[in-house]
């Protein structure tokens, strides 16, 4: 991947050189949009699509009774050598907040402009270094972007791939699980990039000295819990005044490419953890929560010197953003305080960041759908579905039929009470999952699945 992304990489023990080409690649990966066929079941003689049907039916149950599903949304135990159902795991999101009044529907970002377009995948996260006015991103393919913001002339400038190796990675579903996918991204007070990979753990990149270093593996262990499983899915992260960094891993159970699977589980296999990097000592902060995933830390004016620092996190699977409460002592054993910022909200909530002015912006990666209420009360069916996919169809499926509409709203960070909303339903941007304030005055817009990034004006 060396030459396809226009870094040379030499591992140094526990350090890799990064040394960018003469000139960055014009395009990151092949860009392959979303097709969907106008044609209808209409043009199938009948018989041939009954045919089909009666056959997919059939296989269905034979596969429902004969494999097991890779989500536990229906438990069972033997009786007289019988399985039965002794528990169903229903689920209820609750009415949505309607959108109307500050969240009715308008066209904020359909003007937003489309910068780097075809020369990126999936920037899901975005960082800005204040200092010199650069813009990093973490794409599908698993390289991490420095990127120009110079107005008109944006480009990539240099780019790393965490992973080891020449696995020819285009950010499909086969490839994602070796070339790494960066998530969180974080500018260190000291300029270094810090950086939260799904598969491979915590890194920071130093640009200027042209070097990688690995903070923390994937596997590694939580040392105040020996029950706690290892982590494996790794998502956002922040950094503590203190210099520890907490992060998100949204499922202790599957990793990033078969994220739909914990959705459709709908079980508490997420948590968030906290590691310091100058005692090499990673601790559970928080467990039992349903797919965590954006973290930022608040900022509080005339706190008191060792009160606990307020942090925010967007829990996926509850639609809602909580607050917990993170004590400044690393060993603290008393218990953890969390509470709601905002709940109900109109989609699925992904990496939340605050505004110049101290606002919260909360990007919807998905909004919330009839055929969403439809699976939550139907726990077998969730079930039977991933039986009779696999699980790269599946993430396929989900992604088609996702209601994927631009959204991200500006909330009060001391009330959760919703300020603005920003919409498209052109489908120019949509799946948006951050949103960052550039300071001067428009919001940077990334994406899992965008072939660009997005700038549109607060």
């Amino acid at each position: 991947m060396a030459n396809s992304t226009g870094i040379t990489r030499r591992r140094q023990g526990n350090k890799a050189e990064v040394k960018p080409a003469s000139t960055p690649p014009p395009k990151v990966v092949e860009k392959k949009k979303k097709k969907r066929s106008s044609a209808g079941l209409g043009y199938l003689p009948l018989q041939i699509f009954f045919g089909v049907l009666i056959s997919i039916v059939v296989a269905g149950l034979l596969t429902n009774r004969i494999i097991n599903a890779p989500i536990k949304a229906v438990e069972f135990e033997l009786v007289n050598k019988k399985k039965h159902i002794s528990q169903l795991y229903f689920f209820s999101l609750g009415e949505r907040i309607p959108l109307v009044g500050v969240l009715a529907v308008n066209s904020r970002l359909t003007d937003a402009e489309l910068l780097l377009e075809d020369q990126v995948y999936g920037p899901e996260s975005l960082a800005i270094d204040e200092k010199n006015q650069k813009l990093y991103a973490g794409f599908k393919t698993g390289i991490i972007a420095e990127i120009s913001l110079e107005e008109g002339k944006e480009k990539i400038l240099h780019a790393v791939q965490l992973a080891q190796g020449n696995h020819d990675c285009d950010g499909t579903y086969s490839k994602m699980h070796l070339c790494g996918r960066p998530l969180g991204l974080r500018v260190s007070n000291v300029g270094e990039l810090i950086i939260a990979d799904a598969y491979l753990g915590l890194f920071a990149i130093n640009w200027k000295e042209e070097k990688v270093v690995k903070i923390l593996g994937a596997g590694e262990l939580p040392t105040n819990d020996e029950n706690a499983p290892p982590i494996k899915y790794l998502n956002d992260l922040d950094l503590l005044p203190d210099g520890r960094i907490i992060f998100s891993e949204s499922s202790t159970k599957f990793d990033d490419r078969d994220f739909i699977l914990d959705l459709f589980e709908h079980r508490p296999n997420g948590r968030l953890l906290i590691y310091d990097p100058r005692k090499k000592n990673l601790r559970v902060l928080k467990d039992g929560l349903y797919f965590p995933n954006g973290v930022q830390l608040s900022i509080e004016k005339g706190a008191a010197k060792n009160a606990p620092w307020r942090v925010f996190y967007s829990e996926m699977g509850m639609t809602r953003v909580m607050q917990i409460w993170v004590p400044q002592d690393h060993y603290s054993t008393a218990p953890i305080k969390t509470a709601p910022l905002i709940e109900s909200l109109p989609g699925y909530p992904d990496n939340v960041r605050l505004t110049k002015s101290g606002h919260l912006l909360i990007p919807i990666a998905s909004q919330r759908s009839e055929e969403d209420r439809f699976l939550e009360q139907n726990p077998s069916i969730r079930e039977f579905i991933t039986k009779i996919l696999s699980n790269k169809a599946l993430a396929w499926v989900a992604n088609y039929v996702s209601d994927a509409e631009g959204l991200v709203l500006k909330v009060s960070a001391e009330t959760g009470q919703i300020i603005e909303s920003y919409h498209d339903q052109t489908g120019k941007v949509e799946s948006i999952s951050i949103a960052i304030d550039d300071g001067k005055g428009r919001m940077l817009l990334g994406s899992d699945v965008n072939y660009y990034i997005g700038r549109a004006k607060f």
